[in-house]
């Protein structure tokens, strides 16, 4: 592994433990094992290694489950299910890890998001990359729900932006939730809330 990608990696997983206040740059330094030099030769500060680290681990890996998804072959429920549990974790993640780093150590989900809220509240430029995200989410959803309409897998009738509107709202609700009380399965709430929203949308006739 490369140095920078050492920085990135380490960093990674220590905000993920402390969260980004907690972890001090010497700290930073110490665990990457490189001088303050080599620190600088790569990131202009603290601040701008979060944003590629929140970037590297977090967007690119959410863009690709959606570019993955959308090569799926299974149902159109299938599909939508699988996006958005991949994006948000499984059943599983309060005690078991999902892995996003290169090595085969794996991390928690629910301080992914955590960390990702914190640099959301903190920077423009991540406030900025979240919303593309969920543009590229809702369009993912809306071709989704589009799809099922063609084929008559759901209702004709339906407006796929409001549809696809209350499934990233339910999404979003639903991990919120987890956050502030972490013993209710996530997975299992969140295919709970979709299955609600499936059925409210789907062909009956």
């Amino acid at each position: 592994m490369d140095t920078k990608s050492r920085i990135l990696e380490t960093a990674f997983k220590m905000f993920l433990q402390k969260g980004f206040d907690g972890v001090s740059l010497n700290e930073i330094i110490k665990e990457s094992d490189i001088t303050t030099g080599g620190f600088y030769y790569h990131f202009d500060s603290k601040d701008t290694l979060l944003i590629e680290v929140i970037n590297r681990y977090i967007f690119n890996y959410f863009d690709l489950v959606i570019e993955q998804i959308r090569d799926f072959e299974g149902t159109h429920k299938e599909k939508l299910k699988t996006v958005i549990l991949l994006i948000v974790g499984d059943d599983s993640t309060i005690n078991t890890t999902t892995q996003l780093v290169e090595s085969a150590e794996k991390i928690d989900y629910r301080t992914l998001h955590l960390l990702l809220f914190e640099g959301v509240q903190k920077y423009d430029v991540i406030g900025e990359h979240y919303t593309e995200f969920y543009y590229n989410l809702f369009d993912f959803i809306k071709d989704v729900i589009d799809d099922g309409k063609d084929k008559g897998v759901l209702r004709p009738d339906i407006d796929s932006n409001k549809y696809s509107l209350l499934i990233q709202t339910a999404m979003v609700g639903t991990v919120i939730m987890w956050i502030g009380m972490p013993a209710m399965p996530l997975g299992e709430r969140m295919e709970s809330n979709l299955d609600i929203l499936w059925d409210l949308m789907k062909n009956k006739t």
